[in-house]
């Protein structure tokens, strides 16, 4: 009987633009530029046939190709497609090549992995994170891997089926697709597109991905007639005639798997003659013919032997890619007779052999038709043989193989089996931060146990802790809540705190302040006889719900107090750093600065000497914003470079999200305003994939208060609005904080009505939080300079006594020179000078120079309002340095604002004691040539004057071209004789 060409031995038919953009989009991946690409199509399509023929032609080349797909069978582990092709290039690199790869997150990788250890021997183990970022880093793990195997050469991955892929899968290729964007990588991926409804996730993941415009999808379509005729052609050996040609068009519908499937069954019913030169069909058809693919499969598997039959149905339930000698163990069958039956499905084109001994189904249509085919009595006993087989052969160090115990035994009816692998394989989906997949797990494991057994109570503590890792905080919720009513009836108190602890986090992280509240109580109530860590933990949230959620410092710093020192009693040095820092903060945000700032510096000194990096970061980032609000810019940088360095130990990436931020703040407070975007470049590649939108929210406001620098209030205004429309979703705790920098600048725009609606409405929030707070002081800080732009006596002098207890504090701005400019007003004369003495010395002290220019501003809007002899002079020459300064950060609009209050002033000629600086000196010039007439060096005259060395080398330059001086002592000559020094 004739038999057909295999059809990934015939040449690709009726895909060639396809292939040319595949091939396109791969070649553009070479240069640096990663692209992810998705081929979408019915089942029987081309996809994986196309797919095929990119990697052969790819492979041709330097390149490397790395394949992985995921499957319909469960029992299969998170990351499948990934796990499989990165296992191939694990076992076929050289460890030398591995290390050089995967140093220094080996270990992180070897949580999925477990092919790593075994070629590089043990590994020494990393930090333990909280569960996002045990996320974040073992996906950056995998990016950097992926980088770093394209470095030698381009890496395409193909990964097939994503339509079947598990939530992890996806999150983690959406992650590639948006951190690994200069890497030589191509991802090409395969989906049906009629299973897109049904899968959510990958739903999702395509939309996600398209608006961010890193996806290409390219949608297979039917074969046209010719293009059936060429494949039938190539299958056949001779062409068709042009009635089968049309017939077999009609009966496929352009579907090659379908086709194929049409010419088998015809060819070995003799309704096909070949000729040498054609192809056709007899007189008539067989009424009988399946009009289906599966019915053409049942039709087509029919005609095999009933032993090799059966043999296909038990390698159905092993899955899409099993052993000959598991198959023939399951099956209780001798090894030779096994691999006979199997080579005669391969000559069959059932199978595929691509490796020794393994056997591959060629079709997943073929392996869902004959899994359909076992009863449901037999299907549970194979699972069952299948079951008692891998767990003979179980090794303990390759957790994957959970999973697969788990699916089998839960589906043979031995309910202990399954529901201990089931738990099992959940605690391995937590350590690869999978934890949906962790979750169908624990589920499992609960429906298989009796509702008394003893392990139902812990089991529901940990689905609560994977489905609120999750972000499935309402099921954390009746999780949590089922937990605490078992551990309540056994009785066991501290895991029935643990789960009214849980409660609380969840309904915390739904912003159901009460019900958090009322269960971190109810922990609280439980524990009244204990003295635990859980106790510590529960004081600490308690407390910072209090102080920062619901306003309440004074109740929140009691609870914090409580937690430290319980955590002192208890003698756990770890408990106690994290106390520290919880107390410290609140202490710092309750305007307590010089008792919190200590408690911080404390609780750093603690988790460095456990050498806990983590907690390290938190204690930097506290700091940051204590050193921050402070107004001590060069310890907050420190202290920002320090967590960066603890983030970077810890290989935790996700605390960049905030430190790349403040570092461009750091960089902007002094005026480096090119560096500051530097850093805002790297903070938008930090917080890229991030789920919550805080990040991206306090980025716009950064940006928003950089272009108010600018005097781009426009541009200001539309970073600020999205800002707010992110933070206005995180509900009116975190909003208050925002909403009002978006009014100040809307009314510096002219837009009153908008400005006054955003004050009125700030206003009405800061009504129910604490006075005095940190919160408060930050608040009022913008509302204040509102009043002054809209001359409101009242609100003036409201809020200059709301401010009071803030001075000396750095609240964006320097509330000093806030309270200065209120005090101008207000004419109280003396209470403005000292203010503004105060603002200029830390500004100077700080190196803050675009706050020390403002504040020179002030000063000379405050001799002028003072009046007196000589009142003029000495404004403009504030307002000239002021100038000199703005120029030199390259402040134009602010410059700009300063000229035109230099050209409102009287002439100089008017005063009796004006008379021109020599040579066409500037102010600021002036002042340097004295310095240098003093004898100091460019250092000194730098730190004196609050200036950077070289821009004191360029005044230097400048002053020498002006008084026609060559050198430093020429200068200070010239300086003399003009009466200058």
């Amino acid at each position: 009987m004739q038999k057909l060409t295999a059809p990934e031995q015939s040449p690709l038919t009726g895909r060639q633009l396809e292939l040319h953009q595949l091939w396109n989009l791969f070649e553009a991946s070479t240069t640096g530029h990663t692209h992810v690409v998705f081929v979408g199509g019915e089942p029987g399509i081309g996809k994986t046939r196309l797919l095929q023929e990119v990697a052969a032609r790819i492979e041709q080349g330097s390149a490397l190709v790395l394949r992985g797909g995921a499957s319909e069978a469960e029992g299969m582990p998170p990351y499948l497609p990934f796990l499989e092709a990165l296992g191939q290039h694990i076992r076929t690199a050289t460890p030398d090549e591995l290390r050089e790869q995967t140093d220094p997150l080996a270990s992180v990788l070897a949580t999925i992995l477990p092919e790593l250890p075994l070629r590089l021997g043990s590994l020494s183990s990393s930090y333990s994170l909280p569960p996002e970022q045990t996320r974040l880093r073992l996906y950056e793990a995998v990016g950097l891997f992926l980088a770093a195997i394209a470095v030698p050469r381009p890496l395409l991955l193909l990964l097939d089926d994503l339509q079947w892929a598990d939530t992890a899968t996806l999150d983690l290729l959406c992650y590639l697709a948006q951190h690994q964007a200069t890497s030589r990588l191509c991802i090409l991926g395969a989906y049906r597109s009629n299973e897109l409804v049904s899968h959510p996730a990958l739903e999702r993941s395509i939309l996600d991905l398209t608006r961010s415009r890193q996806l290409t999808v390219l949608a297979l379509h039917p074969l046209t007639e010719a293009d059936v005729a060429e494949l039938t052609t190539a299958l056949l050996g001779v062409p068709p005639h042009p009635t089968l040609s049309q017939l077999l068009w009609k009966e496929s519908e352009g579907n090659p798997f379908f086709l194929e499937e049409v010419l088998r069954a015809w060819l070995e019913t003799g309704t096909l003659t070949l000729t040498p030169s054609q192809a056709n069909i007899s007189t008539s058809l067989p009424e009988s013919l399946p009009a289906s693919i599966s019915g053409l499969i049942r039709y087509r598997l029919a005609r095999l032997p009933p032993d090799v039959l059966e043999m296909l149905r038990t390698a159905a339930i092993l899955g899409r890619t099993f052993a000959g000698s598991f198959l023939a163990e399951v099956m209780g069958k001798d090894e030779e007779l096994v691999e006979e039956g199997l080579l005669t499905t391969v000559r069959a084109g059932v199978l595929r052999s691509d490796l020794p001994e393994m056997y591959t189904f060629s079709h997943d249509t073929l392996r869902e038709c004959l899994y359909s085919e076992v009863t449901p009595t037999r299907r549970r006993r194979l699972h069952g043989f299948i079951g008692r087989v891998l767990e003979a052969r179980l090794d303990q160090e390759d957790a994957q193989q959970f999973a697969q115990l788990a699916f089998h035994f839960a589906r043979s009816g031995d309910r202990v089996r399954g529901a201990t692998y089931s738990e099992l394989a959940a605690a391995q989906a937590v350590r690869a931060a999978a934890h949906r997949e962790a979750m169908h797990y624990y589920h499992a494991a609960l429906d298989l146990l009796e509702k008394q057994d003893q392990h139902r109570g812990p089991l529901l503590l940990a689905l609560g802790e994977a489905a609120l890792t999750a972000g499935v905080e309402h099921e954390a919720v009746q999780a949590f809540e089922a937990a605490r009513v078992w551990f309540t009836e056994k009785p066991d108190v501290v895991a029935a705190v643990r789960a009214a602890y849980g409660q609380g986090r969840a309904w915390a992280r739904l912003e159901a302040h009460a019900s958090a509240l009322a269960a971190f109580e109810q922990a609280l109530a439980l524990l009244h006889e204990y003295s635990c860590p859980e106790q510590v933990q529960v004081l600490v949230d308690l407390g910072t719900l209090l102080a920062v959620s619901l306003g309440r410092y004074t109740e929140g710093v009691t609870y914090g107090q409580q937690a430290l020192k319980l955590a002192r009693q208890l003698g756990d040095r770890r408990l106690e750093a994290m106390a520290h820092r919880v107390v410290g903060n609140l202490l710092v945000r309750g305007n307590d600065l010089p008792t919190g700032i200590p408690l911080l510096e404390r609780a750093l000194t603690l988790a460095v000497a456990v050498d806990d990096p983590v907690e390290a970061a938190e204690c930097c980032a506290c700091l940051t914003l204590a050193y921050f609000w402070s107004g001590q810019i060069h310890q907050m940088k420190e202290s920002l470079l320090r967590r960066m360095e603890a983030a970077h130990r810890c290989q935790e990436s996700y605390q960049l999200r905030h430190i790349y931020p403040w570092l461009a703040g750091c960089a902007a407070f002094q005026g480096n305003f090119a560096e500051a975007e530097q850093w805002l470049a790297q903070a938008e590649t930090a917080i890229t994939s991030l789920a919550s939108p805080e990040p991206r929210a306090f980025l716009l406001q950064l940006h928003g208060l950089l272009a108010v620098s600018q005097h781009a209030y426009e541009v200001a205004e539309g970073y600020l609005a999205q800002a707010v429309a992110l933070f206005r979703q995180m509900g009116p705790g975190v909003l208050i904080w925002y909403l009002p920098i978006l009014g100040w600048v809307q009314l510096l725009l002219g837009k009153r009505q908008e400005a006054l609606a955003f004050l009125q409405e700030t206003e009405t929030l800061l009504s129910s939080h604490e006075p005095g707070t940190i919160l408060t002081g930050n608040v009022v800080v913008y509302l204040a300079q509102m009043a002054l732009l809209l001359q409101d006596r009242e609100r003036i002098a409201r809020y200059t006594t709301m401010l009071l207890p803030f001075q000396g504090l750095f609240l964006d701005w320097l509330v000093d020179r806030i309270l200065g400019e209120l005090y101008t007003f207000q004419a109280a004369w003396s209470d403005a000078q000292a203010s503004l003495g105060r603002a200029e010395a830390t500004a100077r002290r700080e190196g803050l120079l675009p706050e020390l220019a403002l504040t020179e501003v002030a000063q000379g809007q405050l001799t002028l309002a003072q009046g007196g002899r000589g009142s003029v002079a000495r404004a403009r020459r504030l307002f000239e340095l002021a100038l000199d300064l703005l120029q030199e950060l390259g402040m134009h609009g602010e410059a700009l604002a300063v000229r035109a209050r230099l050209e409102q002033l009287p002439e100089r000629s008017s005063s009796r004691n004006a008379r021109p600086l020599p040579a066409g000196l500037s102010s600021r010039e002036v002042e340097v040539l004295c310095l240098v007439a003093a004898g100091k060096s460019n250092r000194q005259i730098a730190e004196e004057l609050v200036l950077s060395e070289k821009t004191v080398a360029n005044h230097i330059a400048r002053i020498c071209a002006k008084t026609g001086t060559d050198n430093r002592a020429a200068a200070a000559a010239f300086a003399i004789r003009s009466g200058i020094a």
